[in-house]
């Protein structure tokens, strides 16, 4: 068995009635990211809006630049990041 690394990335957004209007903009990047295997999964939390990511990247640094171009960056209040290996 071979154990693939993944990046994990919880967000937390701040309540702003401007998120509204760069959803449009976030989802066909996450969905570009997607159709060229950058990320495995996309999970909304429902209880705050945030998100759920699992990212095919083993570089923490590019994990993070590449959340820093997404259109909701500027309205996390935090963001967590956590190396995972895949088991199965």
């Amino acid at each position: 068995m071979t154990a693939r690394n993944r990046i994990l990335v919880i967000t937390y957004p701040r309540k702003d009635d401007r998120i509204a209007s760069v959803m449009e903009a976030e989802y066909a990047m996450t969905n570009s990211w997607r159709d060229q295997g950058i990320i495995e999964h996309l999970f909304a939390k429902t209880n705050d809006g945030g998100g759920i990511v699992v990212f095919n990247e083993t570089s923490m640094e590019k994990v993070q630049a590449l959340m820093a171009q997404l259109p909701l960056f500027p309205f996390f209040d935090r963001v967590e990041y956590f190396t995972l290996t895949k088991i199965y």
